[in-house]
C-alpha cells in the first residue's frame, strides 16, 4: 500500500495512485535502484511488533508512519473512513492520548485530507499541498 497511499517527489509519483513501478501484489519492480523516498521509508506496521496484525497495509488500507514527535496514518482514498472503524479507532485515539503527554501529535490522511487526531475529535488540517519546486 506505500506504493499506492505515498508520494515519491522524486519520480514525481503523487500519492493515493499507484506506482508506474509497483506490481501490485509482488512489490517493487525495480527494487535495486529505487528511490531514495522508498529507501528510506519504513512501515510502522514491519517497525513495532506491537502494532498487530489488523494493521498489515494489505488489510487495512492504510500505511503507519513513525516522524518525530507524531505518528501519521496515510488512508486509502477509496476507504476514507477506515481508520474510523475498529480496531484501528480505538488504537488511533490511544495514540492521540499518549501522545498529549508528550507533545506529540497524531495525523490521519483521509486521502489527500489531513486530520489532527485528538483523544476525543479530530480537527480538519487542509488539503495535500505539493512541494514548491524552488524555483
Amino acid at each position: 500500500m506505500c506504493c499506492k497511499l505515498l508520494a515519491v517527489y522524486e519520480i514525481d509519483k503523487p500519492a493515493q495512485s499507484w506506482c508506474e513501478h509497483c506490481d501490485i501484489g509482488n512489490g517493487c519492480k525495480i527494487y535495486e535502484t529505487r528511490p531514495a523516498d522508498c529507501r528510506t521509508f519504513y512501515c510502522g506496521w514491519l517497525l513495532d511488533p506491537r502494532i498487530s496484525d489488523d494493521w498489515r497495509p494489505s488489510k487495512s488500507k492504510m500505511v503507519v508512519k513513525f516522524e518525530p514527535m507524531r505518528i501519521v496514518i496515510h488512508v486509502d482514498k477509496d476507504r476514507k473512513d477506515a481508520w474510523r472503524k475498529e480496531p484501528y479507532n480505538a488504537q488511533i485515539r490511544a495514540w492521540a492520548r499518549a501522545g498529549m503527554t508528550y507533545g506529540g501529535t497524531v495525523i490521519v490522511w483521509e486521502g489527500k485530507e489531513a486530520l489532527r487526531i485528538h483523544p476525543a475529535g479530530e480537527e480538519r488540517l487542509g488539503r495535500e499541498q505539493k512541494p514548491s519546486s524552488g524555483s
